[in-house]
């Protein structure tokens, strides 16, 4: 029985012994090859690129849908500055992202034309607008009363300019005073 012991005893021994080879081959292998990441930092450096130039460097993109909402196109050039979008399609005037009134037929379904306002001003749009205009002057620590806002508008070359003209209206009785208009650019500028 003691002999039948030492057997499995040595055998085990011996299953250990090469094991702890097999890992020193391992380790001695690696340490004359180590790992190439020359491909990895190749593949990791055009998929940066990539994504640099996909997200570009325009600070305002406008998705543009057929019939819906069509930018007019120009050749001037201008530099964009933090500013709150206000987009106008053929369906809806939109604020951020939000859509605040609806347009039918090239005219506004929500307006302020009440006997004692005046029928240029789009209430709805006006109390977005100076939510906007608040947290903006909130952010820029600036008095909410002087603050002056920028705005940036977005328009389908079909809308009827009296409605282009009714946000320009409102956005100015909301306090913003400096208008950029969307259009997409041609060859030339």
């Amino acid at each position: 029985m003691s002999n039948r012991m030492d057997s499995e005893e040595k055998a085990r021994q011996e299953r250990i012994e090469a094991k702890k080879a097999e890992r020193r081959e391992a380790s001695k292998k690696f340490r004359k090859d180590p790992l190439k990441i020359t491909s990895l930092m190749d593949a990791l450096t055009i998929i940066l690129i990539f994504l640099l130039k996909s997200y570009g460097s325009d600070p305002m993109e406008v998705p543009q849908k057929k019939n819906e909402l069509m930018l007019p196109k120009s050749s001037s050039v201008s530099n964009m500055s933090e500013c709150v979008d206000i987009q106008i399609s053929r369906s809806a005037i939109v604020v951020k992202g939000k859509p605040v009134v609806k347009v039918l037929d090239g005219k506004t379904l929500e307006s302020g034309a009440t006997e004692s306002s005046n029928p240029m001003l789009i209430t709805k749009l006006k109390v977005q607008l100076d939510d906007w205009r608040k947290k903006a002057a909130e952010e820029k620590k600036k008095d909410v009363q002087k603050y002056e806002g920028e705005a940036f508008i977005a328009a389908d070359g079909q809308i009827p300019f009296k409605i282009i003209k009714q946000v320009i209206f409102t956005a100015g009785m909301a306090r913003y005073t400096r208008f950029t208009f969307a259009v997409v650019k041609t060859r030339g500028g």
